[in-house]
């Protein structure tokens, strides 16, 4: 089994005429399998164009970034769901969709945030495609949107809610997305001890730059492999049979 980048943003400007270098050398890292998640329209146009141009390789998550919302841009709400169905088969998941109460505290912004947030809960319902979500100091209103909907799979990236809230996430079958922030949260290695092996998925959240041992660096998706390291090193495990045991979530995340 190779490794996985659950959350990437590939079609961020900083990656830019690097994608093609980036992914041969992900693949030299055996780095098999990238989803690319969009943040707005554009980059969801841009995120798919690089599936079919890397097929296999690239997996496509499209929707909005709660970002978007509270800077106010012309989200094209209304024609998302004519752009899932026509490129359906190179569409693998929503995201990167949620909501945020870091960004803001405007009471009518945050209204907005969980509008758009339960209508890409809706596409992906009706789709029937799994789900990728921001969450951060958000976790419970997230948990609250997430209730309403029947969807076939829920990863929440970067996780940074309660470790008390874990139970709950395990009942209700959601996945934890963790990456290169392992190495310097508490938090996050916190909740990477607690969470069950098989609700794990490993992330780089590129183009986010991360310190210590990534030197600040561009963040490239074999830096899971130092992720898969350190997870492997916190739950007692050897890096091989995680390796195996998440990119076999990843195919049940995916449906595939």
């Amino acid at each position: 089994m190779n490794f996985i980048d659950a959350h990437v943003h590939l079609a961020d400007p900083a990656y830019t005429n690097k994608v093609d270098e980036i992914l041969q050398a992900a693949s030299e890292h055996n780095v098999s399998k990238i989803l690319s998640n969009a943040t707005d329209y554009q980059s969801s146009f841009d995120t798919i164009s690089l599936a079919k141009k890397f097929p296999h390789r690239v997996l496509a998550a499209v929707g909005v970034h709660p970002s978007a919302v509270v800077e106010g841009i012309d989200l094209h709400l209304e024609e998302f769901e004519d752009t899932v169905i026509a490129n359906r088969e190179w569409i693998s998941a929503i995201g990167e969709i949620g909501l945020d109460g870091k960004y803001t505290q405007d009471e009518r912004i945050r209204a907005k945030e969980k509008e758009v947030f339960r209508f890409f809960l809706g596409l992906a319902e009706s789709k029937r495609l799994p789900v990728v979500v921001h969450s951060r100091q958000a976790v419970q209103e997230t948990l609250d949107c997430l209730g309403g909907f029947q969807l076939p799979n829920v990863l929440l990236h970067w996780y940074d809610g309660s470790p008390d809230t874990l139970a709950l996430l395990r009942e209700q079958g959601y996945m934890i997305s963790i990456g290169p922030a392992l190495f310097y949260s508490r938090r996050i290695t916190e909740i990477a001890r607690l969470i069950d092996n098989d609700l794990l998925l490993t992330e780089t959240d590129g183009p986010v730059r991360y310190r210590g041992i990534f030197g600040n660096e561009l963040t490239k998706p074999w830096f899971v492999i130092d992720v898969i390291n350190k997870l492997a090193e916190i739950k007692g495990t050897t890096p091989d049979t995680l390796k195996s045991i998440i990119y076999a979530n990843f195919e049940r995340f995916l449906g595939v």
